[in-house]
């Protein structure tokens, strides 16, 4: 169970960052009583996550520091997956601000939509409903833009 736990964990961060199906991660998988199975299961996870070197180390143990990583906690182990074996960090960076720019723009658009009193007095409700719902909406993803372009630093 803990191994498809795992799997699965590592699975999904590949499928949220876009990772190829032909490019391999690194994982490290910090547990306790679980290590002997994982220790045992370990070219499993690797084959079936896509992920080489799959490195076991005791949940008790310093994590490296100044690392960007990603760090999954489940309920047997935590799996740490370094940033840089899934995304190259300077193209990712790129389009992140490439997206920020064009959320942005957006939001001027709508903003400037929503400002025109002769909008306001001629669009149906509806419309202008919508269009402060897509304001909302690019905000919150400005926001979360933002959030991961400082999470790579």
């Amino acid at each position: 169970e803990s191994v498809i736990e795992i799997t699965r964990a590592i699975r999904n961060v590949r499928a949220e960052h876009k990772v190829a199906s032909h490019k391999w991660t690194t994982a490290r998988i910090y547990a306790d009583e679980m290590l002997a199975t994982l220790t045992t299961y370990a070219h499993v996870i690797e084959t079936l996550a896509r992920a080489k070197p799959v490195t076991l180390h005791d949940r008790r143990q310093e994590r490296p520091q100044g690392e960007n990583t990603l760090v999954m906690v489940l309920k047997d182990a935590e799996v740490a997956i370094p940033m840089e074996s899934i995304l190259d960090l300077e193209a990712e960076r790129k389009r992140l601000g490439t997206e920020i720019a064009r959320v942005e723009a957006d939001l001027a658009r709508l903003e400037a939509r929503l400002e025109n009193r002769d909008f306001l007095s001629k669009a149906p409700a509806a419309v202008i409903d919508r269009e402060r719902s897509k304001l909302a909406a690019r905000r919150d993803r400005l926001e979360k833009l933002r959030e991961q372009l400082t999470k790579l630093g």
